[in-house]
């Protein structure tokens, strides 16, 4: 295994093992209930559409002539996906059930698909480079 690929490995990893930290800080940190913010709403609503969007921009660089260009695009609509829906989900973290209205939950949901829809573009991405690019190449 080359040096490169060894170093890139050992980024991916502690990336990973720093964001899998940040989450569970995040999620421990105690507050009062909250039944009512004024921005999860909002944040759950764009994390449905940044999903979409970041899955649009997923399939579009299969049928572009010059993906380089939308790839930055793209990691970024992922990432704005994923971070919103934790966001609202985390605005929610200490709210029992019992204090859980229909728009709550909803707005749960929606957060929860628009990670998903951004875990799926992340995979399209990813499938898009590894086809695409060879290994340890830049991509931009």
């Amino acid at each position: 295994m080359s040096s490169e690929a060894v170093r890139l490995t050992i980024q991916v990893v502690l990336s990973v093992t720093f964001i899998l930290g940040v989450l569970w800080v995040m999620f421990r940190v105690r507050g009062e209930p909250v039944t009512d913010h004024p921005a999860a709403p909002l944040l759950a609503f764009a994390s449905i559409w940044l999903g979409v969007s970041a899955i649009g921009l997923g399939i579009f660089l299969w049928f572009t002539t010059n993906p380089d260009p939308w790839v930055v695009t793209t990691v970024l609509a992922y990432a704005a996906a994923i971070s919103t829906g934790t966001l609202s989900l985390w605005v929610y973290r200490n709210t029992p059930p019992e204090m859980t209205s229909e728009p709550i939950q909803m707005q749960k949901q929606q957060a929860r698909i628009g990670i998903a829809l951004g875990l799926t573009s992340v995979a399209l991405w990813y499938t898009f480079i590894l086809t695409h690019k060879p290994i340890l190449t830049p991509t931009g």
